[in-house]
């Protein structure tokens, strides 16, 4: 009965606090990594890490997580002005979100949802939600502690998403880049974005 109740609680623990995205579909705006040959992650050298923070839910850490950036030409007298240009500026950005306990895919959509709701609460968001079961349909139903996950924004509409290094989808879909990104740096955002922006505010 314990270990019964102690799955249920874990369950409810990871999808209530985390987000993020994952594989693509048969949408024309989606394109998979159908290839037999892998391609590995091109990591931006021009982009900064602009912080880092871990997200957790109790005592338990769910993952950690890492933004990085264009360093902006012009500086930012407060945090909320760095944030707001993080989400309007046409300009290259990373999320990179290695998970720090086995999870589910399933956990995944749930909780991607959950965050943008969250910070979407006066949107329709019946074409995003069907987005992120496109995107976490290809994505691993195991997913076990140490791997990665990696959403590469090239452009405000350009987003690739990786998984343990390797593409697994290229979209242009302004709508769900938003979305994603308004879980960790909109209104209501899941972890404390001040981490998150440290390293520029500070430089």
């Amino acid at each position: 009965m314990s270990q019964v109740i102690s799955s249920r609680v874990y369950s409810f623990l990871v999808m209530s606090c985390f987000s993020l995205s994952v594989v693509a579909a048969t949408d024309s705006s989606y394109t998979h990594n159908d290839s037999s040959e892998n391609t590995v992650i091109n990591i931006h050298s021009s982009l900064s890490l602009s912080g880092t923070t871990i997200k957790k839910r109790f005592f338990f850490n769910v993952y950690r997580l890492s933004h990085f950036m264009e360093k902006p030409k012009s500086d930012f007298p407060t945090k909320d002005s760095l944030i707001t240009f993080i989400l309007n500026a046409n300009t290259q950005q990373r999320i990179e979100l290695e998970f720090l306990r086995d999870v589910t895919r399933e956990q995944i959509e749930e909780a991607l949802m959950q965050g943008i709701e969250q910070n979407n609460a006066d949107s329709d968001l019946s074409k995003i939600k069907e987005d992120i079961e496109r995107l976490s349909s290809g994505f691993q139903d195991e997913v076990e502690k140490h791997s990665t996950l990696t959403l590469s924004r090239l452009s405000q509409k350009e987003l690739n998403v990786f998984f343990n290094n390797t593409l697994v989808v290229k979209t242009e879909n302004q709508a769900l880049a938003d979305a994603l990104w308004s879980i960790w740096f909109g209104k209501d955002p899941i972890v404390n974005t001040e981490d998150l922006v440290q390293n520029i505010l500070v430089n």
